[in-house]
């Protein structure tokens, strides 16, 4: 597919306020550079032009992945697209010679390791790099890294859906689609919303939330008996026929899934851990409704803050709608806004803003083996572990809620300091009986 030319290539425009406040951190030190990724395991008898077409498609049409900016961007850069040239190599196919499929699969793991911690080389390396492996004719890897600056959540679920998509319709014969929403037009667009009134209300409902945030912190991490404290995981997961079920009584009452995970999570920490107030943090995407399927940057931390989450179940579930809501409306402030708001918060509290709850939740419209049915190919996302990398979590207690059309995955990190597994364990537990008692036998 020829490169398309794009009206904008040139042309700065403004950064995403969450592309604003991802790079401030990023130039300050107060965040690891780490690069977005998918993998994909692929067996069978893949056609693999159609895969390397399809993946060129969805790269030329979507024009933040034509982004480039500054060598050295400075506190206050610009960025711009520079259109995808027709004879440019987007993906680098790869013959591997590896002696077994578990050496093959290392070789993938170290390989998107090392493509996951290598920086952008801004305003000369294109912000992604994608790579298809050959083991063998019926065995293949897909690899795809992307700069963050360009690249959130919901741009992560677009690639997947649209790339397996758009591999259908070449094999069938057909034509992927050759323009995709702006997501330049989208950075004008999130600018222009924000007038003078909107942004003082953000001011004043984040100060409000951040002092309540100084005001609920975690204990501090105490000796841990027996030895060095152990940060770890604990998982579950909701099936099919209860998510299914545990969905109709949500909408009913106007929750959705992910709402009422989060709401039964913060009613099992307060039985377990005795608080009556919770300051939570998640990622917030701000898209507005028109701009879902663009793909760039626009997912930014947000604090929610629950009261008396002793209460019945109900009621804290209603207020995790409330707060996330709440959240969408307001997230609209710059760098320069957070850092100030940040700093007033802890000068004004006498505390630092408590950092310890973080719930990180994903939803996608597919099964969890959505690539199964792919032409007869077996389809294995995240199949590749990074190797020999370690990203340290700075939370108490990190809930991870995925929801699938066919089940609900719930992972919840601890430190092992401030919460330890046999707390993590019993909060997990009462979370899935509370999920479970929801629905109907």
């Amino acid at each position: 597919m020829p490169g398309l030319t794009d009206p904008r290539a040139g042309t700065p425009f403004p950064l995403t306020y969450e592309q604003e406040w991802f790079h401030t951190k990023t130039l300050s030190g107060g965040w690891s550079h780490k690069n977005t990724q998918l993998a994909f395991e692929i067996l069978g008898d893949l056609d693999t032009d159609a895969l390397a077409a399809a993946v060129r498609a969805f790269v030329v049409r979507h024009d933040a992945l034509h982004l480039q900016m500054d060598p050295v961007p400075g506190p206050h850069p610009h960025q711009w697209t520079r259109g995808i040239e027709a004879d440019e190599d987007v993906v680098r196919r790869v013959k591997v010679k590896a002696a077994s499929p578990a050496q093959f699969s290392h070789y993938a793991s170290v390989l998107l390791s090392r493509d996951c911690v290598t920086p952008w080389s801004y305003g000369t390396q294109r912000p992604y790099v994608i790579r298809l492996l050959r083991y063998d004719d019926r065995h293949h890897a897909l690899l795809a890294t992307f700069q963050n600056l360009v690249f959130d959540g919901r741009a992560h679920h677009l690639f997947g859906h649209e790339v397996w998509r758009d591999y259908r319709t070449l094999r069938d014969g057909g034509s992927p689609p050759d323009t995709a929403p702006s997501f330049a037009d989208a950075a004008v667009r999130q600018r222009e919303r924000t007038s003078e009134r909107l942004r003082a209300q953000a001011l004043a409902n984040w100060r409000e939330r951040l002092a309540f945030m100084t005001r609920v912190p975690w204990p501090p991490a105490g000796p841990a008996p027996g030895g060095p404290a152990r940060a770890g995981t604990v998982s579950a997961e909701l099936p099919a026929a209860a998510v299914t079920a545990l969905r109709g009584l949500c909408a009913e009452f106007r929750f959705t899934v992910l709402q009422s995970a989060v709401g039964l999570f913060v009613t099992a920490l307060a039985a377990r851990t005795g608080r009556s107030d919770v300051g939570l943090w998640t990622s917030m995407d701000s898209r507005a409704s028109r701009d879902t399927d663009v793909v760039g940057m626009f997912a930014g931390s947000c604090p929610l803050t629950l009261r008396d989450i002793g209460a019945d179940t109900f009621s804290v579930r209603a207020q995790v709608r409330d707060q996330l809501l709440n959240g969408l409306r307001h997230q609209r402030l710059g760098a320069a806004d957070l850092t100030a708001l940040n700093r007033e918060a802890e000068e004004t509290g006498g505390a630092p803003v408590s950092r310890d709850i973080y719930v990180n939740l994903r939803r996608f419209d597919g099964n969890s083996e959505a690539g199964d049915d792919v032409d007869g190919l077996r389809i294995t996302a995240d199949a590749y572990p990074l190797h020999r990398i370690t990203f340290h979590d700075t939370f108490a207690l990190h809930l991870r809620c995925t929801e699938f059309r066919d089940r609900l995955c719930v992972d919840l990190l601890y430190d092992g300091h401030r919460a330890d597994r046999r707390l993590a364990r019993a909060v997990l537990d009462d979370m899935l009986a509370g999920l479970a008692a929801t629905v109907p036998a």
